[in-house]
């Protein structure tokens, strides 16, 4: 849907990607389209869908542009590719499997105006087959490069209601100014799948900007909806971060306990992974790295050249213990780590 501008809230382009998510437009398109907002676009990204995907947006929603890619990129890939085609000052990024309430991008967008600094936005994501439950409350980060998800599996008791800076946004529902985007850079290519929004607010952070999470802006997320393993993901990408993002020195500095935290989830995984590639999620996640070092190290050259940020202030945004000592401890709850004590 395409409405007139209008001064006080500016055009803003909603992208939504899609791969082989039928099942989900509907209720995701319609919720959109009941948006409180005076002025946005809708534009799905369908990356390569064999189900039936485009034949139902071209049927039922021919007035929302439809970016056709003919293969399965991956999210990172897919969001470049459709950012080259965005005109509009602001954009916000939405997976396929949520529901908007509708006053979400209206909230989120009236905080743009208090700080010239931000970067990007985030909103309080709940379960969508469970809404009293929190999917994520904006995005924390370890001194070794592992995010999560803040607040995930939690009760929604309303601890997460104020608005805050917190490490990263989730690429789940994201909003950010345009001209910020291409002046931090893409989402990293190589990235098939998970860790690019902890990537690029790092970035952003590097940058001297802030990420805020606004408890007033509410998205329902089906979460995993894509059916992709996330381990090995998230494996493989992490250790990209944790070489792109952080000086030499603090590499260093972390180096030693990072590669004793890598050993012990080998064997963790190992133990309790229920299939043989996430058994083998770090030593696969160590093997692609080296394949790509070139294409990493050319990035981290770009990324530190242009940095205004140093590590000492970056880190005073993370959490300084382990995010999985904490979880293997049961010092924190996550849905993804129940899934193993469940088998």
């Amino acid at each position: 849907m395409t409405m007139k501008l209008n001064e006080e809230y500016p055009f803003i382009t909603v992208l939504i990607l899609n791969y082989n998510g039928r099942k989900y437009l509907k209720s995701c398109l319609d919720s959109l389209l009941s948006m409180n907002y005076p002025s946005f676009k809708l534009v799905v990204i369908d990356n390569g869908s064999t189900d039936g995907s485009l034949d139902f947006m071209t049927i039922h929603y021919p007035e929302i542009e439809l970016i056709h890619l003919f293969k399965n990129c991956g999210y990172a890939s897919a969001i470049n590719t459709a950012m080259n085609f965005v005109k509009s000052d602001y954009v916000a990024f939405l997976n396929n499997d949520v529901i908007v309430d509708p006053n979400w991008l209206h909230e989120m967008f009236c905080h743009f105006k208090s700080d010239e600094k931000i970067a990007a936005l985030t909103p309080k994501i709940l379960f969508l087959h469970n809404r009293k439950i929190i999917n994520s409350a904006g995005g924390n980060c370890d001194l070794f490069g592992i995010g999560w998800n803040r607040g995930n599996g939690e009760f929604d008791n309303h601890q997460y209601d104020s608005k805050e800076e917190v490490f990263y946004a989730n690429g789940a529902a994201l909003l950010t100014k345009t001209d910020i985007w291409k002046e931090v850079g893409p989402f990293d290519s190589s990235f098939f799948l998970y860790g690019e929004d902890l990537d690029w607010c790092w970035r952003a952070r590097l940058k001297g900007y802030k990420i805020l999470y606004i408890p007033s802006s509410v998205v329902y997320h089906c979460w995993q909806g894509s059916g992709s393993p996330m381990i090995p993901y998230l494996e493989k990408h992490w250790i990209t971060i944790f070489l792109k993002n952080y000086d030499l020195k603090t590499i260093f500095q972390l180096f030693f306990k990072y590669l004793s935290l890598k050993l012990l989830k080998f064997f963790w995984l190992l133990k309790y992974a229920s299939n043989l590639n996430e058994k083998l999620a770090i030593f696969k996640s160590f093997c692609w790295n080296l394949n790509s070092f070139r294409h990493t190290w050319s990035n981290r050259l770009s990324i530190q050249a242009s940095r205004k940020v140093s590590d000492e202030k970056i880190k005073k945004y993370m959490i300084k213990n382990s995010f999985e000592l904490l979880a293997w401890s049961n010092q924190l709850l996550h849905p993804l780590l129940e899934t193993f004590r469940d088998k």
